[in-house]
């Protein structure tokens, strides 16, 4: 049983929508960031990211971003609905349509395992995004969630495309973007009882957002009336989340000459040139100064848990530890992760340039991988998908200070 919570939310007016809503902060360079933030003074990134001066404290820098949020919310950059909504977003790039909602998800729910997750979560941002969370008094970046085959929520929305949304706009990255607020009782009901049914959700992105808004309801929830006893989260479909594969490029080959690598390599398993890159379940492309190889891994051995089972792992196991010395993709300062969105071309022009010694494009992890891995209790290897959609921060904001 999945419970929904509607909310009042904060949401730009719609004559400025277009120009609120942000990319993550880190997912710019310092020039990017700085040009938004110069060329734009409606952006939610003055929120995320307000002047800070010498020697700030974590503390000041986040009672800056709720003055901030506070300075946005007073000159009617941003208004609050009258009613609780539940709201239906649907994101459109590149061809393909992302159609969900979002609403409060329980943390509660969370705790007993019925929001399931496959990656595991740092003490440390969780710490630091529980910090975030109390002190400045929001959540402006749902944590994205899917729910699996063989439930019916969908069509509960259908009525509502044909109704003038509250945002309809596109941004820069030719992304669409619509929103309609549900204030209806009656749909918001059904909703709720869809999800009812539903025995569990999928964290697809955002498991540090919800580790964390579980540790800020730990420090002191009295009931689920309490705003910080919910999560902000998007829901879609299983059929409409769009998972990509996460590629690894490593700057050196440890000692070894390029010759003396790929012995190594077809010692690890078949190894033979291609034309062109590609991967499949159990092969892995190899980009080296010399051109594109694949390489056919050993199957895991039988009864091994689903996680160990994915290429990610596998290539970790067989070739980035005992081959090239990396041992923790997290700290490795040798080893970088590209988005499959990118494009092979960009671990060409890695290794062309010499950016990267090697680089490794492995296959898409399936979402009947990931569920398995989550039902298994298990965790993936870092950055081990690329999922989209990508969310904006400041379009639907939810505050933990009141109801």
């Amino acid at each position: 049983m999945i419970s929904l919570r509607p909310f009042r939310a904060w949401r730009p007016v719609p004559d400025k929508a277009h120009l609120v809503g942000s990319r993550s902060y880190v997912s710019y360079t310092p020039d990017e960031l700085a040009g938004k933030l110069a060329g734009n003074p409606y952006s939610f990134l003055h929120v995320l990211r307000p002047d800070e001066g010498q020697g700030q404290s974590r503390s000041e820098r986040f009672h800056r971003i709720r003055m901030a949020f506070k300075g946005f919310c007073d000159t009617r950059i941003l208004h609050r609905d009258e009613q609780p909504c539940i709201y239906l977003y649907e994101q459109s790039s590149r061809g393909n349509v992302s159609r969900g909602i979002i609403a409060g998800v329980s943390v509660q729910d969370y705790r007993e395992g019925r929001i399931k997750v496959h990656e595991q979560t740092l003490t440390a941002r969780e710490t630091l995004f529980t910090e975030y969370l109390g002190s400045t008094g929001i959540n402006a970046e749902p944590v994205l969630l899917t729910t699996p085959d063989g439930v019916a929520w969908e069509p509960l929305l259908d009525p509502l495309l044909n109704t003038r949304p509250a945002m309809d706009f596109s941004t820069t990255d030719r992304v669409r973007h619509r929103l309609w607020a549900i204030s209806e009782v009656r749909t918001r009901e059904d909703l709720q009882k869809a999800f009812a049914k539903i025995p569990a959700l999928y964290i697809a992105d955002g498991h540090h957002r919800m580790a964390s808004s579980a540790r800020l309801a730990d420090g002191g929830v009295g009931s689920d009336v309490d705003p910080q006893a919910w999560c902000l989260a998007f829901i879609v479909p299983r059929s409409q989340l769009f998972i990509f594969n996460f590629d690894r490029v490593i700057s050196s080959l440890n000692g070894m000459d390029e010759a003396t690598f790929l012995s190594a390599l077809g010692k690890v398993g078949r190894l033979e040139p291609i034309n062109a890159p590609w991967s499949a379940p159990g092969i892995v492309g190899v980009r080296t100064a010399s051109g594109w190889q694949a390489l056919h891994l050993p199957a895991p051995a039988d009864g091994s848990p689903p996680a160990e089972k994915l290429d990610a792992a596998r290539l970790s196991e067989l070739v980035l530890g005992p081959v090239l010395g990396v041992h923790d993709l997290r700290t490795d300062q040798r080893a970088r992760f590209v988005p499959g969105t990118h494009g092979t071309g960009e671990l060409d022009r890695l290794v062309h340039t010499g950016e990267a010694a090697v680089a490794f494009h492995l296959h898409a992890v399936t979402f009947a991988e990931l569920k398995a891995v989550a039902d298994a209790g298990g965790t993936m290897p870092p950055k081990s998908t690329w999922i989209e959609p990508k969310l904006r921060s400041g379009l639907v904001v939810y505050s933990l200070d009141d109801v």
